[in-house]
């Protein structure tokens, strides 16, 4: 009976053994997973530039309204919408009886005025008029040769020529159609190599960039392709429009065709610069919009805490942040994706 109960016992402290050794093994095991090895990068500060997206449309930098200078009937357009036209070649004219009728009247009154002082200018010589009388003549002959310079100047404008090589983008009127002094005819197109693009920017960004910064240009034309841009004029008021300010960028073409009305996707570098705290992007944990967190080591080295930041832009691999991390040196990179809040923490690469 002594031995069933010594026997017993045994057993009994040996499943207790085996129980703690257990136990114990797992303990440690679960010590040895808290520690997390992480690698750690420094938090450097740069001046550099926010680039700005927008949009906007390719136009010709020598598009152009024409129109008529005097209002009448149109009798004749020689041209179509799309078609190719060389320099001085003639686009539409109005009817010409008036016009002329206006000339031949001016022609006229001009020969009148200039008797006129021919006789006033004798009878002075006579003393028979005043001196006044021949300033008034003077005048007179002045004012109708100015009417004819006028009138000869409208007949030339009431045919409209094609003011270089290009191509009609639009036209807005047709044959006996009673068109109004400087009413758009046609809208024309250099077929020149120089183009802009057009875009509208807010208030807040107007301010960061000046003419001559840099940009790229994208169509969708040529999705892969970045053309080179340079701002070369700034709007000083807002389109009422838009409420937008308006920037025109010089485009350079190289070899590939370009359509005026292209839309172009425009990313704007300015040249006024702004320091920023950069960090890798692998210590982002998370963000949404402008707002992220990034994990810094406690001021004992073997933790960490859980750091909001503002995301000012992602610049390749780096981010560019705008507040969160002043006075803050270090920031966990590597391991960061398995941390948490007071994570026990084994730095590899201190230097």
């Amino acid at each position: 009976m002594i031995k069933i109960f010594v026997r017993a016992s045994l057993i009994l402290l040996s499943i207790s053994m085996l129980f703690w050794m257990n136990c114990s093994s797992k303990a440690d095991n679960v010590q040895k997973e808290e520690i997390i090895r992480v690698k750690t990068a420094k938090v450097q500060q740069k001046a550099i530039s926010k680039p700005i997206t927008t949009s906007g449309r390719l136009f010709s930098k020598a598009e152009m309204k024409l129109s008529f200078k005097v209002g009448g009937i149109i009798k004749n357009i020689f041209v179509d919408e799309g078609q190719k036209v060389k320099k001085g070649q003639k686009l539409a004219g109005l009817d010409l009886v008036e016009i002329k009728a206006q000339v031949n009247q001016a022609r006229s009154a001009l020969e009148k005025a200039k008797r006129d002082l021919d006789r006033v200018k004798r009878l002075y010589t006579s003393s028979a008029v005043t001196l006044e009388q021949v300033q008034n003549a003077e005048t007179g002959f002045d004012i109708a040769r100015a009417n004819l310079n006028v009138a000869e100047f409208n007949l030339q404008h009431s045919i409209i020529y094609a003011p270089t090589n290009g191509k009609i983008l639009k036209r807005f009127a047709e044959v006996n159609e009673l068109v109004s002094p400087g009413l758009p005819m046609f809208y024309f197109g250099s077929s020149g190599r120089e183009w802009i693009v057009r875009v509208g920017v807010t208030d807040k960004e107007i301010i960061q960039i000046q003419i001559g910064d840099s940009a790229s240009v994208t169509f969708d034309s040529y999705p892969d392709i970045k053309f080179p841009a340079q701002i070369s004029e700034i709007a000083e008021t807002t389109d009422p429009m838009s409420g937008t300010f308006e920037v025109e960028l010089n485009v350079s073409q190289g070899k590939y065709k370009l359509v005026s009305g292209f839309v172009a996707k425009v990313t704007i570098f300015p040249s006024i610069k702004q320091n920023y705290k950069i960090i890798p992007i692998e210590a982002l944990v998370e963000g949404e919009g402008k707002n992220g967190f990034v994990y810094i080591l406690s001021d004992t080295q073997n933790q960490v805490k859980k750091k909001p930041i503002e995301i000012a832009m992602i610049v390749e691999k780096e981010i560019a942040v705008a507040a969160g991390l002043k006075n803050i040196d270090r920031v966990v990179t590597e391991g960061a994706a398995y941390l948490k809040e007071g994570s026990i923490v084994e730095i590899v690469n201190i230097p």
